[in-house]
């Protein structure tokens, strides 16, 4: 019989080279403090775990499962090389057995992030924490027939329903037995049954459950349990048990996602795992705090990005009738290295084989952003074998491919998969707030025979800054706010969308990123990283989607004003609101989601204003009218390169630049591809010695990012390298490039 016990504590750890070890329990990361705090400056390299126990119970088979370490782990018993693993974000599992002694034994392990590995993720826009940051678990064995625990760090079975009721289980067994396979509905009962004599290897159990219950998202998400026997001579030898759902769905070029027959449209948001002062080392509690939160919000997706997430929380998504777009961290750009094509096929096979039973997983995705780069023959033909892989292991799930704004659609990364998305973020890096439904419908008209969603959109806000007229990059609460509503009413009245997802739930670590007088941080959350403050744009979503009553007042963090009459919004999912200012009645209005009261009058000092509903429904807030528009609000923008880099472009820079932005017909520019700036052996050079120079004095990642070029424009990625090089590296760019002729 199977015992299973967590493997978390007493454990010891040290940075290599260290002197002396600390302890620690699991799940930890070296990297929880020094992976925000900004400067892209976080230990990459090597780390050492060492746990001492005794073995006397004598056990025929010992097993160790660990959720993940990242990026490459190896595990070694007594000394001896037990093995190793390449990927950060999937579980595996070692036999222990033949390297176990009776009494005390000690068990080590060497974890590295290091940044040249031919692991994926290689480079992003995100902290590669390092460190054994889920939990381990002991799996012991009387008996060497069980089922087989190593196959790719799952359990080896695999649970394809039908929705007629036909149950196909594939698994595979290390030995001889009698198999009874259960199905058991949600209160217990058996609902289908069957006993097999079994073989060691490869065996298929198919069931029939009569008229089975659907899961069906958010409003029905019903699960039974398969549960499996393995005996012999009367003695249980294994068992094995797991949730599943029986749901159909598919994906309308013109009308969107179908679940069930019925349409379903798909409205969601991105999630990273991390936490503030945690980094990736989160427990269950975390994770029920983070699906808490977004049930609260209303949405009824999850884009989870960017890698394999914990097991837990594709359970909760299960439970919780979410859809699931699951991928893996092929991002940014290729690795010509034949290894790490290697690791990106295990990395999804992976993905696919310890996930296949989750019904709220509905789409694999393959990569992200890739068009950032250059789109090289080695880059197409692994996206091939990625998506051919995919297919091969699951053949009812459909693939995806998240591609960055600037991807043109005739792109062969637009017809490799099912599916495709944009990640677009018209009103912060590109564009306006009123471009969301231009750019979706004349990418849509281009290619209409795919399916077509938004994976990413959104914009960076703190909470420390605010506006009465708001506007792009300024990071206040008001203009990511207005970022999403200007989204939603384009989405919404495009059909064709099969799915949109916002960027992101929670504010995440970036460290190379200073952004908005933050660093270390990427703030596009609709909630702090803390997870204790919910940004004005959270409740606007909350309007959106959410069932429950209820009413926002906005502004709780922008309390002084100056105006002697203002412009109150209100956000409720309710048809009617009345405003009342300092008891008395201001006015009420009819419609949906956001309401506007302009003009509406303060007096000099403090004003109670309350919004209320006819349901019952009340929200207050006291706002200051001051002389004067305090300055505390108002974010000052401030560059931040080196001393190095000063003195770099005073070399390059040998008289006085224009501010002004001319643009010659025929010759190149900073609003054109990095490709085709590249493809001019002028124009490679120019990026080369006013840039990238530049910016390998103090963050080598964001060099190695610009180097091979691609689909996005200068001007797009000089907005996330801009607080890193003077202003004018801009202009003089372009005045080098308004000198070289198109091709």
């Amino acid at each position: 019989m199977r015992q299973t016990s967590l493997w978390n504590d007493q454990w010891q750890f040290q940075i290599e080279g260290a002197a002396d070890w600390e302890s620690v329990c699991l799940p930890h990361t070296w990297n929880a403090l020094d992976g925000q705090d900004g400067g892209g400056d976080y230990y990459q390299g090597k780390a050492w775990y060492r746990k001492r126990f005794l073995a006397e119970t004598p056990w025929e088979q010992v097993y160790l499962r660990f959720g993940a370490v990242s990026k490459r782990a190896e595990v070694y018993c007594n000394g001896q090389l037990v093995g190793s693993h390449n990927g950060g974000f999937s579980a595996f599992t070692l036999e222990l057995t033949p390297y176990l002694r009776q009494g005390e034994n000690e068990l080590t392990v060497m974890a590295d992030n290091s940044a040249d590995l031919p692991i994926y993720p290689e480079y992003a826009d995100f902290t590669f924490f390092g460190g054994i940051y889920r939990e381990v678990e002991l799996i012991c064995f009387d008996t060497k027939a069980h089922f087989d625990v190593e196959a790719f760090g799952t359990d080896a079975v695999l649970i394809t329903p039908d929705v007629t009721g036909t149950v196909t289980m594939q698994t595979t067994l290390t030995g001889n037995g009698l198999l009874r396979s259960e199905i058991l509905d949600e209160a217990g009962a058996a609902v289908a049954a069957v006993e097999e004599i079994v073989s060691a290897g490869d065996h298929v159990t198919r069931l029939t459950v009569p008229q089975p219950h659907r899961w069906d998202g958010t409003a029905a998400p019903y699960l039974y349990t398969a549960q499996l026997t393995l005996s012999s001579a009367g003695k249980e030898l294994d068992r094995f048990s797991d949730s599943f759902g029986f749901r159909d769905y598919f994906v309308s070029p013109s009308e969107g996602f179908f679940l069930n027959g019925r349409s379903y449209p798909l409205h969601g948001v991105c999630r990273h795992q991390d936490r503030e002062d945690m980094g990736w080392a989160i427990t269950e509690k975390e994770h029920m705090e983070d699906m808490s939160l977004i049930r609260e919000l209303g949405a009824n997706t999850l884009r989870l990005a960017h890698y394999q997430h914990a097991p837990f929380f594709y359970h909760l998504c299960d439970r919780e009738g979410m859809v699931v777009w699951a991928e893996i961290p092929f991002i940014s750009g290729h690795d010509p290295r034949p290894e790490a094509d290697a690791n990106l096929l295990q990395q999804l096979r992976e993905l696919i084989l310890q996930n296949y039973n989750h019904p709220s997983i509905c789409f694999w995705g393959i990569a992200n952003e890739l068009g950032i780069a250059k789109e090289t023959e080695a880059m197409l033909s692994i996206t091939q074998r990625l998506n051919d892989l995919a297919k091969q292991l699951d053949a009812t799930r459909p693939t995806v491919i998240a591609n960055v704004g600037m991807t043109v659609p005739e792109s062969p990364l637009f017809h490799i998969t099912d599916l495709t998305s944009y990640n677009e973020y018209m009103g912060w890096y590109t564009g306006s707030a009123d471009d969301h439904g231009s750019f979706c419908d004349e990418r849509h008209s281009r290619i209409p025979e795919i399916p077509m969603a938004v994976s990413e959109y959104g914009a960076d806000c703190l909470l420390q800054w605010h506006s009465a007229q708001p506007k792009v990059q300024d990071y206040t609460e008001e203009y990511q706010a207005i970022v999403h509503e200007k989204a939603m009413a384009a989405f919404n009245a495009r059909p064709y969308l099969w799915a949109t997802w916002l960027w992101n739930m929670f504010d995440f670590a970036a460290d190379g990123r200073d952004e908005g007088g933050c660093k270390g941080r990427n703030n596009k959350g609709l909630v702090t990283y803390d997870r204790k403050t919910k940004k004005q744009a959270f409740f606007f979503y909350k309007a959106l989607w959410s069932k429950e009553p209820f009413v926002y007042l906005c502004g709780k963090r922008y309390l002084k004003r100056a105006a002697e009459k203002i412009e109150v919004k209100v956000y409720t999912n309710l048809p009617h609101v009345a405003l009342w200012v300092n008891g008395h009645f201001v006015g009420e209005q009819d419609g949906n989601t956001v309401f506007l009261f302009p003009d509406v009058p303060l007096r000099m000092g403090f004003n109670e204003l309350v919004a209320r509903t006819p349901e019952g429904c009340m929200d207050s807030l006291i706002l200051e009218r001051v002389a004067s528009e305090p300055e505390e609000y108002v974010f000052k923008e401030s560059k931040n390169f080196s001393s190095a880099v000063a003195q770099w472009f005073a070399d390059v820079s040998q008289e006085p630049v224009s501010r002004e932005l001319d643009i010659r017909p025929g010759y190149l520019s900073v609003n054109d591809s990095m490709e085709l700036i590249y493809s001019v052996p002028e124009g490679y050079k120019a990026v080369q010695e006013l840039v990238i120079k530049a910016l390998a004095i103090d963050n080598p990642g964001a060099a190695k990012r610009m180097e091979s070029g691609g689909a996005l424009s200068f001007t797009d990625l000089w907005h996330h390298i801009q607080k890193q090089l003077p202003d004018e590296v801009y202009y003089l760019l372009n005045e080098r490039l308004n000198r070289i002729p198109k091709p």
